[in-house]
């Protein structure tokens, strides 16, 4: 071959394996594009490179729309005030592909779950179709108090806020958020209550003041994300803190100390039965949780108990009750208790149970239905962790020595989220010992 026809043929080569790569290169990103699947709502835009067949995304974009809503109302915003906001959000299973598309700027730091950006957020597709929502309102949850209030404050207050309101149980008629789920298999993969509950069985519980001083990223740790989640809850189901939580909200700019600081003062004077409260909600948060039937109503303005005989009366249908007294420390004391309540319906027969309870059923470890009295300290530790409260069984008298001034709580054993077929109560007789 001479030197004209080898270059003609060396031409003729390199511009057919040019053309190759630009189809192959047009082929690539045509099928990429075709990947990239993208739905509309109201309030959101959602592209998504997971299959249909393992991710509805009609389902999500309506419950983001339907939560949207229920998020105005929480926040006290004014009405239609979130009419015109919307996010793009990208629900991934391959970053790269969200990268190369543009669709992943650089600028945005590695995350493992999700993160939220401007009026964008991004979030790794999950092994359950609950996770993946539950992560995708999460981060929505960010990108909306941003808009908002400019930030979201510090980690403990952010990602508090972002967990309660990205809970929730969905039907096709309606979404409801911040639930306690009601069991495990409701919220696959969520998993907040069941690290709660490892805890407490290590008697490892941080106490109040220790989750607030959660700082920085907190690296999608599903524990801390638990104690925060629990803490704001708190906040939120009693409304003489709503209040105060809400203000917060306003202030989210503030990421550092100083905001805790300041939201620690505003409930200053109310601190002892937040913390008490703290504890209690602690010692008790299970699956099925009612807040309706275990807010708790403790007082500073309670009377510190003389030592006279007061009789109570404790309802089966509800959780922890307070005696209405603050006890002295190095106070002893007897309860007595008497009554008949009923604890359970089962295949149409009706339980009734005395103050001993009855086994059929033991719950943390006491009979279904026995009389359960408890110490709390008005004054905590301030240690990292609280000390474990005493749960002591009333069958029919108890003495009792109060180390520190303490309120009295009492309730009739059964699960958190069954009392609502619970009816009657027993007698409580509370008398010092000289």
């Amino acid at each position: 071959m001479n030197g004209s026809k080898l270059l003609a043929f060396v031409v003729a080569w390199v511009w057919h394996a040019t053309i190759i790569l630009f189809v192959g290169m047009a082929v690539s990103q045509g099928t990429m594009a075709a990947e990239l699947q993208t739905t509309r709502g109201r309030h959101i835009t959602l592209t998504t490179d997971v299959s249909t067949s393992q991710l509805d995304t009609k389902q999500l974009v309506e419950t983001f729309d339907t939560a949207v809503a229920a998020w105005e109302s929480f926040f006290a915003l004014p009405d239609h005030a979130l009419n015109d906001w919307s996010i793009n959000a990208y629900v991934m299973q391959d970053k790269a592909a969200f990268t190369k598309a543009g669709f992943l700027p650089l600028r945005v730091p590695s995350f493992t779950q999700g993160f939220a950006y401007g009026n964008s957020v991004w979030v790794m597709h999950q092994p359950s179709a609950y996770y993946t929502r539950h992560l995708l309102l999460h981060e929505g949850v960010h990108a909306l108090v941003i808009n908002c209030f400019g930030g979201t404050g510090p980690s403990w207050f952010g990602e508090g806020t972002a967990e309660l309101l990205a809970t929730h149980r969905s039907s096709r008629e309606s979404v409801v958020v911040a639930v306690v789920p009601k069991h495990r298999g409701s919220v696959p993969y969520w998993g907040r209550i069941s690290l709660i509950e490892k805890r407490r069985t290590e008697n490892s519980i941080p106490s109040i003041e220790t989750v607030m001083r959660y700082q920085g990223n907190l690296e999608a740790d599903a524990e801390s994300y638990a104690w925060c989640w629990a803490a704001v809850m708190m906040l939120c189901e009693y409304p003489e803190y709503k209040t105060a939580y809400l203000s917060a909200a306003r202030e989210g700019r503030d990421t550092g100390v100083n905001f805790t600081r300041q939201f620690y003062q505003r409930l200053l004077p109310q601190w002892p039965v937040l913390s008490a409260r703290w504890r209690l909600l602690c010692s008790d948060l299970h699956y099925g949780f009612d807040w309706d039937r275990n807010r708790i109503s403790l007082s500073m303005s309670d009377s510190l108990w003389n030592g006279g005989t007061l009789e109570r009366q404790v309802d089966a249908s509800l959780g922890w009750q307070s005696a209405g007294i603050r006890l002295p420390a190095q106070t002893e004391f007897q309860i007595s208790t008497s009554g008949r309540c009923t604890v359970a319906e089962q295949a149409g027969k009706t339980w009734i149970s005395e103050p001993g309870g009855v086994t059929i059923r033991y719950v943390d470890g006491k009979p279904l239905g026995q009389c359960v009295a408890c110490l709390v300290p008005i004054t905590s530790s301030g240690g990292r962790s609280d000390e474990p409260l005493k749960m002591v069984s009333v069958e029919s008298t108890q003495r009792f020595r109060c180390e520190k001034e303490s309120w009295l709580v009492l309730k009739i054993n059964d699960a958190v989220g069954e009392r609502s077929d619970n009816q009657g109560g027993y007698k409580v007789m509370i008398s010092g010992l000289r």
